[in-house]
Order: structure tokens, then sequence, then C-alpha cells
């Protein structure tokens, strides 16, 4: 004989405890996290912070809590206790909920170097006409490390927004963000505005071909340096081609190394000279064919250096293409031809530069 269903208070009231049980859960492991690290650590789910979670937690907690209290059926002479336990836990509730409203609107953003993310978070809150960001080391999957801080004006939030920029050098990024907001006449330049100084994290393998998020009326991301057309010389073009051609190589998956294993160095690669396609004056040229621990992760992470760079996207004969019209690097070609030889071939061409 098959057994009644429960009755429908009790199935509300294993749920509502349910509920109860998880979000305590949650809140203890929040605090607990906190307390281990005094305060350094906390815990970062999605676009949940530990401020998020905490008021999600508490809220779903007396919520649960008062349905369960109201879902029990309790003898007449406890009415009044009943009543009063719904009472205060939908007061509480309520005020979680107000918290909620100011704490839950946040934006979590990767901080991204050259189309890699570099294991850095930034969260941002915006109140009133001002903003405030907490920059954190990503840990593990769900702890962080509170490492900066970030401010904005006139609520404008610089990370969530793409209104910064990154170098590196010497083991250290360099952050530079803009406290009001950028527009495409003025834009983000590394070095300019409010800075953060982060340590490189070597030890992790950042995830690449990412892109960051900015509003329409911002400016692209801020080129590699270069120097004005009519400036330029073979050592100036040179030094940007062996500037994009080191980023690349730095973006690659494990040591760069040609075909007879011998690691390559961007600062020795020999260029060429060739004489321009229209018009006076030499071009440089750059034909390279390496391998990497993993060919087709370094091939979109080395794409991903020049996308971020400024370059356009073509493609032609299982050719990834890059160029552009106005820097000093004008083209690159990548070739993956692992299946055949196990290498890729790299050939890069400068613009052309007029005779002296």
């Amino acid at each position: 004989m098959t057994p009644p269903p429960p009755p429908p208070r009790r199935t509300i009231t294993w749920i509502a405890g349910g509920v109860f049980a998880c979000a305590t859960a949650v809140v203890f492991w929040v605090v607990a996290v906190s307390s281990a690290s005094s305060g350094a650590a906390s815990v970062l789910i999605g676009p949940l912070d530990e401020l998020s979670l905490l008021t999600l937690s508490v809220l779903l907690a007396f919520g649960s809590l008062g349905v369960g209290l109201w879902s029990i059926e309790a003898p007449r002479r406890m009415l009044p206790l009943k009543v009063i336990g719904v009472v205060l836990a939908t007061c509480a509730g309520a005020l979680a909920a107000l918290a909620a409203v100011f704490t839950v609107d946040a934006n979590v953003t990767p901080v991204l170097h050259r189309g890699c993310d570099t294991g850095y978070v930034v969260v941002e809150r915006s109140f009133l006409m001002g903003s405030s960001g907490t920059v954190y080391r990503q840990d593990g999957a769900f702890i962080v490390t509170q490492v900066g801080w970030s401010s904005g004006d006139n609520g404008h939030q610089p990370f969530s927004m793409g209104g910064y920029a990154v170098t590196e050098e010497r083991g250290m990024l360099t952050v530079s963000y803009a406290v009001n907001r950028p527009v495409a006449s003025t834009g983000v330049t590394a070095g300019s505005g409010t800075s953060l100084s982060l340590p490189v994290l070597d030890d992790r393998s950042p995830q690449c071909g990412l892109h960051t998020a900015r509003s329409a009326d911002q400016a692209p991301y801020p080129p590699i340096p270069s120097p004005e057309t009519e400036k330029l010389t073979v050592e100036n073009v040179d030094g940007a081609m062996r500037e994009m051609i080191g980023a690349s190589f730095d973006a690659a998956a494990g040591v760069v190394v040609d075909a007879s294993g011998a690691p390559l160095d961007s600062s020795s690669l020999p260029l060429s000279s060739t004489p321009c396609t229209e018009g006076p004056g030499t071009q440089r040229e750059v034909q390279i064919a390496f391998r990497t621990d993993d060919n087709s992760r370094s091939l979109e992470r080395i794409l991903a250096v020049w996308d971020q760079a400024g370059y356009a996207k073509d493609r032609a004969m299982q050719e990834d293409i890059r160029y552009s019209e106005s820097l000093p690097v004008a083209r690159v070609g990548i070739k993956d031809t692992s299946s055949l030889d196990g290498l890729i071939h790299l050939t890069s061409t400068s613009v052309c530069i007029p005779p002296a």
C-alpha cells in the first residue's frame, strides 16, 4: 500500500530547514575564512564577494526561519511564541534585504594584461557620487586575498568599465586607471592617472584570449607607444618590432625554441630590409619558425597580444593575420604547421621607412 504523501506544511518545513542550514553554513564558512587569516583572505564566488554572500545568506536564513516557524503546527499555548518568532525573523529578514540592496550590486572584473588574466580581480561598488574597489589576488577556486584598493569619482568604476591599462616591468605589474570616465579624445595610457603596483604571479597558468569590457564612449586599449610616422627610423622600428615579438614570446605556453631546440630571444633576432612595395624607402622584416610546449595554446595567446595592441584581424590560406595602418609594425602573419613539422611560422613586416 502506497504511503500517504506528507502534509504540505511538513514539506514546507523541510525545505525551509534545508535553506536555513545551507545559508547558515555559508555564513560560518565566510566568517571562518576571514577569521583564520585575520581578515586578509575572503571568499569570492563568481560575482558574489564576501559582503554579498553574507547579506544574501543572512537574508535567506531569516527568510527561511520565518517560513519554517510559520509552517510548524504549534499548540495553542505556544502560538504567542510562534507569532513573536515569525515577526522577529521577518523584521530581521527585512533589514537583511535592505542591506542586500546596497551590497549585492557589485562588479567583479579580472585584471587583464595583453588578453591574459593576471590572477588579480577587482570588486567595485558605487554609492552616491563615488565608487570604491578592492583588489584581490586569487589564491584558489573561491579564496582571494586583498592586496589593494581603487576608487572612482561620479560613480565611475574604472575596471568594470575598462578604463585601465597594464604594463609589466621587472616582475611587477603597473595598473593605471582613470578616476573619472575616460573618453576617446583622452583615453587611458599606461603610466597615467592613478596606479597600482602588483607583483607578477609566475606560479600559475594564465587564461588568454580574453577581452576587456568597455563602454562605447571609452578609448580603446592603449597600443604600445610608437613614434610618429615622420620620425620613423630603422632603430625605432626595430625596437617596436622586437617589443611585439618579445610580448608574443612572453605570452606563449612555455619556452619558445627554434627547430633545433635552441631558445629564442627577441632582442637577438635577425631583421632584414626589403624595398617598399609602394614608393621609396625600406621595410624591416623578420621570419621565425619556432615551437612551444603547446603550439595551439601559444597561437591563441600570441594572437590575443596583437589584438589587444590594436591590430585588425584577417585570415587567408590557413594563416592568421594582424595588421595596422598606423603602428610601426604593419603586419604579422602566423601559421601553425604543427601537424607537418611541429612548428609555428611567424612573419612580421614594418611600415615603409622613408629614406634619410
